[in-house]
């Protein structure tokens, strides 16, 4: 890398991870670090330095943010290949851009793989090559286009649907919110589910001023005994939850399970609603929807699979129902904008949703794979397709104390008490998403900082 460096920061005033970029700057411009030129890890640069890894991935924050730098997902950080401060990445570049101040573990965007070069280029053709007519509200015959495309998008899941049976939604959580209206009925109605839910799920019921009731789980899915107990009691209208890819434990409904559940289900004429929202990899078992097409109303969007922004998402209702979901979209918002059922047709058919489908798949299973080196000390619960972990909490920890002390080295966690219902228990446990607009060396440092925070529970800071 040259004689310069690293650098040598004994003599350096000031903050540290200004003093790393300056040498970064100087090194550059003497030509010691040439354009294209690797950096050293997050963790091996602070090392040699003899300072924080979070004072050097600051430093490369900044450095990215003045354009000396450039990160890439899964290839690491690297001078920039142009001295322009003031450059804008190629609309289908890899490139993350400036990493933000907070290291966001919480949520479950979307990296950026290159979706915003292939949106950008599926709207144009849309717009030159469509027949547009925005002066007229949605057609209804032309979403069937759409839900042909989704139909053939679904195949991946193990569910099998006639295109009139799929409704266009603004995205899974618009899909739940009209699934809700269309199968609730009555004053009081109750909606049961895990004991963790996506809390959208919470403000669903609450806005249709619907009951809702939990039932407990163990590592096959919903206890059938549970469900039995709570249907007696409560008599629900339908049932909740996510049988490929459960949030936030990260488990998967045996099939064993699933049979059992959609017996009982029979039996008290329960509606089941499957929230697909992480079905991002092939299904491995026969869905919900092929085990009891006649109850279950499956969910999905193109959310968590090509781009968070999009607002794509579908509602397959059992076969024969889709005029009732039809006409509750036409309700709510007389119909989903031609534009969004268009680009949702263009990006399936043409391949490009599948393709990011599968970088997608990538990211994720490399991220899996990091978060499980350096935290699978601990009892880790996670799969190599699931966006996210399931950190079960070590002696001496509780999960707020965690979220609080991770929040003051300005990494962001959620507790299981945030997916619990409001008056429901929660297990002692945090889920750790996977720095979707972090670069990788960013990434291991808000772990490895996790780790360390571990070590050093607050009941030893106490001793």
């Amino acid at each position: 890398m040259g004689t310069i460096w690293p650098p040598d920061l004994e003599t350096a005033t000031g903050a540290k991870y200004l003093a790393v970029v300056h040498a970064l700057r100087e090194a550059i411009a003497a030509g010691e670090l040439a354009p294209g030129c690797k950096l050293p890890t997050v963790r091996d640069l602070a090392w040699d330095l003899k300072i924080t890894p979070g004072t050097v991935a600051r430093a490369y924050r900044r450095a990215t943010d003045d354009g000396l730098l450039e990160a890439s997902v899964g290839r690491g950080t690297y001078v920039a290949q142009t001295r322009n401060t003031q450059r804008t990445p190629p609309p289908d570049s890899l490139h993350l851009g400036a990493a933000e101040e907070i290291m966001d573990l919480r949520g479950t965007k979307t990296p950026d793989l290159g979706q915003d070069g292939i949106i950008r280029a599926a709207l144009t053709r849309i717009a030159t090559e469509g027949t547009n007519d925005l002066a007229n509200y949605p057609d209804p015959d032309r979403a069937l286009g759409s839900a042909k495309a989704i139909t053939a998008w679904l195949a991946h899941t193990g569910v099998h649907a006639d295109p009139t049976d799929v409704a266009i939604t603004y995205g899974a959580q618009n899909a739940m919110l009209i699934a809700l209206q269309t199968v609730l009925a009555g004053p009081a109605p109750v909606i049961v589910c895990d004991e963790l839910v996506f809390p959208g799920l919470r403000h669903a019921a609450y806005m249709l001023r619907a009951g809702i009731v939990s039932v407990e789980r163990d590592a096959e899915g919903i206890i059938p005994d549970d469900l039995e107990q709570v249907c007696r009691k409560h008599g629900p209208q339908v049932l909740v939850s996510s049988f490929a890819v459960h949030s936030p434990t990260t488990q998967t409904t045996s099939l064993k399970r699933r049979v059992a559940l959609s017996r009982i289900a029979a039996k008290y004429d329960l509606k089941i609603i499957d929230d697909d929202a992480f079905g991002i990899a092939a299904a491995e078992l026969p869905s919900m929807y092929a085990i009891a097409p006649e109850r279950v109303w499956h969910i999905g969007a193109l959310s968590k699979s090509v781009a968070t922004g999009l607002r794509i998402g579908y509602l397959v209702t059992p076969p024969g129902q889709g005029d009732a979901a039809h006409a509750t979209v036409l309700s709510n918002c007389y119909g989903v904008s031609q534009v969004i059922c268009d680009l949702a047709e263009e990006l399936v058919t043409s391949g490009q949703a599948a393709h990011i489908r599968a970088l997608m798949l990538e990211f994720i299973e490399r991220r899996a794979r990091m978060t499980a080196n350096i935290l699978g000390h601990w009892h880790l619960d996670w799969s190599p397709t699931v966006p996210f972990v399931w950190l079960n909490m070590p002696s001496g920890w509780r999960a707020s104390a965690l979220q609080r002390a991770c929040e003051q080295q300005n990494i962001l966690i959620r507790p299981a008490d945030e997916f619990a219902l409001f008056d429901g228990k929660a297990p002692n446990a945090a889920r750790i998403t996977f720095g979707a607009k972090l670069s990788d060396s960013e990434f291991e440092t808000a772990l490895t900082t996790i780790a360390s925070i571990l070590e050093t529970p607050p009941s030893m800071n106490m001793a």
